[in-house]
């Protein structure tokens, strides 16, 4: 038995498992430090129009690209494939929205209309289980929230807009349907998904339960959110009309390392 099989991915064991497969993949996660880094420095000396929507937005869903980044790092660094991917995905949904809010009005107008359609969705539940789960809720109060955002829906046409509604506006429609639509297995658990963790021998019988960490897909996982970030990065850039040479310089790195698809 492997040393790390004790604790899994948590325990003190994994070190090893981490050191020698950093050594394999190390211009990534070397040119993976060195964006994150540049971010940091960057998102450091923007200074904020409070009077401008597109730029307070920008602003906000760019660190949280960069966390999601982070947190793919991490688990890709240990091996977690499944995790880094359904963390990569939540980095490129979040990705699709910064760059269609930078890029497009009806982006970012959609993007503060969903959280009334939310609010809508919400009323609508709360009122259809007021029996039990909100019994001490004043009905009255779910019932103008629903009467005033129902109103409001009519009144200013708005529309839910989609994950790719946003990738469509943001430019990124092939991300949508290939990189982003590949992590859907591991997002909902699929039965294709699920049969990494069976050993199988030649005759098709079931030989064991393997949980165990992965490097199979680090290269594909960490260049494609390498590649989330610089491009969310040259959209936050151009929002605060700064200089986007470094996401090209960036992008120059990156591309060697990418796996062919």
């Amino acid at each position: 038995m492997d040393p790390y099989q004790s604790n899994g991915f948590i325990g003190k064991e994994i070190t090893t498992w981490i050191d020698a497969k950093r050594r394999v993949h190390n211009e990534l996660f070397e040119e993976a430090e060195k964006l994150n880094a540049d971010c940091y420095q960057i998102l450091s000396s923007v200074k904020i129009n409070k009077d401008d929507l597109r730029q307070t937005l920008v602003a906000c869903l760019f660190p949280r690209c960069m966390e999601l980044f982070q947190a793919t790092y991490i688990l890709v660094e240990r091996g977690m494939s499944p995790s880094a991917n359904i963390m990569l995905r939540c980095l490129m949904e979040t990705m699709f929205v910064l760059c269609a809010i930078a890029k497009n009005d009806d982006a970012l107008n959609a993007y503060i209309d969903n959280e009334e359609l939310e609010r809508l969705k919400n009323a609508n539940k709360m009122l259809s289980h007021k029996a039990t789960a909100f019994s001490e809720v004043q009905l009255v109060d779910i019932e103008k929230i629903k009467s005033e955002v129902e109103q409001k829906k009519i009144d200013q046409k708005i529309k839910k807009f989609t994950t790719e509604d946003f990738a469509k506006k943001a430019g990124l429609h092939d991300w949508y349907l290939t990189a982003y639509n590949v992590t859907s297995r591991a997002v909902h658990a699929t039965a294709k998904d699920m049969e990494q963790y069976l050993v199988i021998n030649e005759k098709e019988d079931i030989k064991s339960v393997r949980f165990a960490p992965t490097d199979r897909e680090t290269s594909t996982v960490l260049s494609d959110a390498c590649e989330s970030l610089i491009t969310s990065l040259e959209q936050f850039l151009l929002v605060f009309g700064k200089d986007t040479t470094v996401c090209g310089e960036h992008w120059e790195k990156v591309k060697p390392l990418m796996q062919p698809v």
